[in-house]
């Protein structure tokens, strides 16, 4: 089967929707009020610190017949090495929107909720 060639956008449209999904998914879950609570800095911790050990931790492994093999990361059901990865891409997201003053903005349900009420 001749399956077609993906662009450079293609691919990147699509990791683009994944991590736009999480992010909405996260918020909708927790929230804005620890994000403001953190501030600028404490985002950067976050991904300094717990995303980023997360994937080092995740990234042990062994060496097999001269070739590295890594082993799954699987700490909960949703993170995944790939899912922390996407957090560390929103978490700088969400420090550009802090710096911009856009942090706390509305979810677009909460929005149309208040414009039928």
């Amino acid at each position: 089967m001749n399956q077609k060639q993906q662009t450079f956008e293609q691919v990147f449209q699509e990791i683009f929707k994944e991590a736009f999904t999480l992010l909405i998914n996260r918020q909708e879950k927790y929230g804005s009020a620890n994000i403001s609570q953190l501030g600028l800095y404490g985002v950067i911790n976050r991904i300094a610190s717990d995303k980023s050990s997360r994937i080092l931790h995740a990234m042990n492994g062994s060496v097999i017949a001269g070739r590295v093999h890594l082993e799954d990361f699987e700490a909960h059901a949703d993170e995944t090495i790939e899912d922390a990865l996407l957090d560390i891409a929103n978490y700088a997201l969400i420090a550009i929107a802090l710096k911009r003053g856009k942090w706390g903005a509305p979810l677009e349900r909460d929005v149309h909720e208040a414009d039928k009420a």
